[in-house]
Formats: C-alpha cells, sequence, structure tokens
C-alpha cells in the first residue's frame, strides 16, 4: 500500500478519535454543569431551558421589580450541617437595589422577630427556611417559606432569594488565600457563640487597622454583635460584612480566575455544595450586568429597639421574641421597609438633633420625633421655654443634608444657619411650632 492510499484512511480514524475525546470531555463538562445548575438553582427549570435562556438572552433577563424601580431579594445566612438548629437562618436581610438612583437597602430583620407559622404555631422568624426545609426535604421550599413570611412582615413583594450557609462562607474565602481587611475600631466579643458546644468562644479581639483573616476569622468579624460600644451595633455590623465583602471581591478579581481553572473549578464546587436560589441564571447575569460598574451606594437599616417599633416579648413557654411595641401596627412596621430609602440614608448621617415643641400641636410634635428617631437620628428633647411660634423653624449646626430634607419637607420649611446666639453640640435644633388646627405637609 502506497503513502498517497495511506493518507486518507488514516485521516479519518484520527478525525474521529479527537471527535470522541471531545465528545467525552464535553460529556463531563455537561454532566458537571448539569450537577451545578440542580444545586445552586434546583430544578424547577430544566438544564436545557437554562442554556437556551443563556444562549438567546445574552444580556440576561430583566428582573421583577425592575421597572419599578426596586428589585428585591431575600438573602439568608445559616449554619448548615453539624450545627445545632443547621437550617434556623441567623441573617435575615432584605436587599432593595434602585438601579435609576444607583442604591442598594440593606434591611436587617431580627432573627427572633415573632413569626406566626402556616399551622398557627408562633416562632420566631428565623424558623420559617427550617420550617420549609423540614417538610419538604427542600431547600427551595425554605426559601419559599422565608420569602412569604419576610412579604407579610415588610407587605413588600419578595420574589428572590439567595441563601449561604457558614462552611461555604468559611470555604469559599479559605480557597481564596484569605481576605484583607482594615478594621475601623479595636473591640472583643466575649460572647461568640460555640456552635459545636453551645456555649461560648474565648473573646474574639480585633485590632484597629490592616488584617489578614482566613475564613473563620472573617466569619467571627462578620458576625460578632456582642461587642461594647459602636462595634456592638447592628449597623457597625453590617458595615463589617460590606468590608468582607468587598475584600473578597477584591481578592478574586486578583487572582483572575479565569485563568485559575484549579482554583475556579473549586469555588463552583463550594458554591453547589452551599449556596442556593431561586433566580435563573440568566437572571444572575442581567443582575450582574447591573451592578458591574460597582458605582452604587449601599445604605442599612435595622428593625429593633432603636426605631420605636420592636420591643422585647416573650412566647407562651418563656422563649425571648422580638414583637411590635405597644401600640405598633402591622401597617406600621410595614411603612419602616416601604420607606426604607428614605430612612436608611437620613440614618447612614448619623444626625443629633435637639427637639423641642414651640407650639400647641402635640400630636404633631409627638409625630416627627417618632419619625426622626425611626430614621435613626438622635433625638434630645428639650422643654420650650420662649414664646410660642406659628410655623416650625430649623437650625443647621452641622450640615446633614437628607435629614434636613426630611424635615422640611415634613413641615413645609426651610432649614436657617444657626443664629450666633444658639449654643448647641448637636447637629440641627428644630422648634416644632403652630396650632392643632395648622397644617404641615406629610
Amino acid at each position: 500500500m502506497d503513502e498517497q492510499n495511506l493518507k486518507p484512511r488514516i485521516f479519518p480514524k484520527i478525525f474521529w478519535i479527537f471527535l470522541i475525546v471531545f465528545l467525552i470531555l464535553l460529556g463531563t463538562l455537561f454532566a458537571k454543569a448539569y450537577n451545578l445548575s440542580t444545586k445552586i438553582f434546583g430544578s424547577r427549570v430544566s438544564f436545557f431551558k437554562r442554556v437556551e435562556q443563556l444562549v438567546f438572552n445574552h444580556g440576561g433577563t430583566a428582573l421583577v421589580g425592575e421597572d419599578q424601580g426596586q428589585i428585591n431579594i431575600l438573602l439568608l445566612g445559616y449554619g448548615g450541617p453539624g450545627h445545632d438548629g443547621p437550617y434556623l437562618t441567623d441573617t435575615i436581610i432584605l436587599a432593595s437595589i434602585n438601579p435609576q438612583t444607583k442604591q442598594i437597602l440593606l434591611s436587617s430583620i431580627p432573627r427572633d422577630y415573632l413569626w406566626t407559622s402556616p399551622s398557627g404555631e408562633q416562632q420566631k422568624i428565623n424558623f420559617a427556611f427550617a420550617d420549609g426545609v423540614g417538610k419538604n426535604v427542600d431547600i427551595s421550599a425554605g426559601g419559599d417559606m422565608a420569602r412569604t413570611a419576610i412579604e407579610g412582615l415588610t407587605g413588600e413583594d419578595i420574589p428572590y432569594y439567595t441563601s449561604l450557609d457558614f462552611q461555604g462562607f468559611v470555604e469559599a474565602i479559605d480557597k481564596v488565600g484569605g481576605v484583607d481587611v482594615t478594621v475601623d475600631n479595636t473591640f472583643t466579643d466575649y460572647l461568640f457563640p460555640n456552635d459545636a458546644t453551645n456555649g461560648y468562644l474565648p473573646p474574639q479581639t480585633f485590632v484597629a487597622g490592616s488584617q489578614h483573616m482566613d475564613g473563620r476569622r472573617a466569619l467571627i468579624f462578620a458576625r460578632s454583635r456582642h461587642a461594647a460600644g459602636d462595634e456592638g451595633s447592628d449597623f457597625a455590623r453590617s458595615k463589617r460584612q460590606e468590608k468582607i465583602i468587598a475584600a473578597f471581591r477584591d481578592k478574586v478579581n486578583a487572582l483572575n480566575l479565569v485563568s485559575n481553572a484549579s482554583t475556579y473549578n473549586s469555588l463552583l464546587n463550594i458554591l453547589a455544595d452551599h449556596f442556593h436560589t431561586n433566580m435563573e441564571p440568566n437572571q444572575v447575569l442581567h443582575l450582574a450586568e447591573l451592578l458591574k460598574n460597582n458605582n452604587y451606594q449601599i445604605i442599612s437599616q435595622t428593625l429593633d429597639d432603636s426605631t420605636g417599633l420592636a420591643c422585647d416579648g416573650f412566647l407562651d413557654d418563656g422563649a425571648f421574641v422580638v414583637e411590635p411595641c405597644a401600640g405598633v401596627s402591622a401597617i406600621d412596621i410595614q411603612k419602616f421597609f416601604q420607606n426604607g430609602f428614605q430612612s436608611a440614608g437620613i440614618g447612614s448621617e448619623h444626625a443629633s438633633i435637639i427637639l423641642e415643641n414651640a407650639g400647641s400641636d402635640d400630636a404633631l410634635y409627638q409625630s416627627i420625633g417618632q419619625a426622626l428617631k425611626q430614621a435613626g437620628v438622635q433625638v434630645y428633647e428639650q422643654p420650650y421655654k420662649g414664646i410660642p411660634l406659628a410655623t416650625s423653624v430649623l437650625y443647621e449646626v452641622d450640615a446633614k443634608p437628607r435629614t434636613e430634607q426630611f424635615i422640611e419637607n415634613r413641615l413645609n420649611i426651610k432649614s436657617q444657619p444657626k443664629p450666633q446666639k444658639l449654643t448647641a453640640k448637636t447637629d440641627l435644633v428644630l422648634f416644632v411650632g403652630g396650632s392643632s388646627n395648622s397644617t404641615a405637609g406629610q
């Protein structure tokens, strides 16, 4: 057999061998992709449908609420297998994204808040996710139950949820080699839970300055809420969580995972085992497109006792819960969330104000004081000793534009520079004037 006759016969064999090897590799990737898809996104939509959506919707699919300026996503953090109460949600945050104003509002919900389950049983709201998982042996059902519970509390439509257990958080950070974080203030948490013993870890101290944290240390930093001073507040905890997220993002970008197949593959496996959502891949793609410029302002609020809406309470069995304060209705609670973008913007200024009733409209005075407290303003009520005022007067000591605008709109007034003779250590001074027959802006 000559060389000329040999080549045509050998080439088809080589071609088919390469094709078979390629198909085997493609099949392996397909099986892995299918497995990841089902684990992360559930099985409500077929894998083939998801591929079709990604192929034919290059920019992803618009999200529910996007055309109305608010996309709501429920963020859930839970211990996971190996923890006591593995599916009780330690972290419950409603993330509201406004693509038009480039703002993200993070509304933290107390895990101990009182919730009535579908069976009529009174529970803490962190049980909703566990209840759904337990009854259906399905993470997706837990997410749906938690969404329904938080919708009832907030009065908001919440079409999406994401959930991540603590082990996934720790493993993801360890896989990228840890994160570098700047600690703003030195603090010690003496009551950080030890999930293995149901007791407490030894005192956990974080010293101000730059620190490299592994996954476990980053988890403690993000979850700590029992430190003395400002670092014991939910606001400070939210800021620390933002730092960890930003540090993780920076580390992933620095690693260039596109060229680091091993780390990329490991992170995908971690996500598959620990992260779940009811969003579809093409919706996640679209959300990533909305947020990719990283120019969003993140603001936070917490439904806690500082709002005057949530108070300590107890169930019949003596278990501690957080419940509406006396005289606070479900609608009052819902307004807190529905007005969140404005209120949280005010709260981020950390304004302080002297408040005096310079008129005879006690209801107006109480109303404006309550609204300011709920928005996170530090209010100092003082007795008024001057001549009654027909209208309210707002003096600016230190500029707090969002808080001032809120008061101006509420009372139909304009802020004025502080008179030289007026001494005040707060940022603002407000004399609430007018009578019960006067009309103020709402």
